[in-house]
């Protein structure tokens, strides 16, 4: 949560705590993410192949009009450039990114 915090400059709101975990929430005016954390760790029976060869959630994007600040902060905070930055439009310029997690997050600048 904290990279998604951080790279993305979401605020922060407070956690909601159940029997199976943790709903942590993130928000920008007009949008709110929220990502729930397991109160055990899953084992991991999955192979590491890219996200479009296995099911479930694991392809995320976000329309920013900072990708290059997006990138540089990413990084910074543990993450890597998995593609891009390249234009693919005219004004239009995507990125994808992984977090320290492994998640994968498609970053979309000037997109309407």
């Amino acid at each position: 949560m904290e990279f998604f915090a951080a790279v993305f400059e979401l605020e922060r709101l407070p956690a909601v705590r159940s029997g199976s975990g943790v709903v942590h929430r993130l928000e920008v005016p007009g949008t709110q993410i929220k990502v729930m954390v397991p109160s055990r760790r899953p084992a991991s029976a999955e192979p590491a192949e890219p996200f479009f060869h296995l099911t479930g959630v694991r392809y995320l994007t976000m329309y920013v009009d900072d990708l290059d600040g997006i990138i540089e902060r990413g990084v910074a905070r543990g993450g890597r450039v998995r593609h891009g930055p390249m234009d693919v439009g005219p004004g239009v310029r995507v990125a994808v990114l992984q977090d320290p997690d492994g998640n994968v997050i498609e970053v979309v600048d000037g997109a309407p």
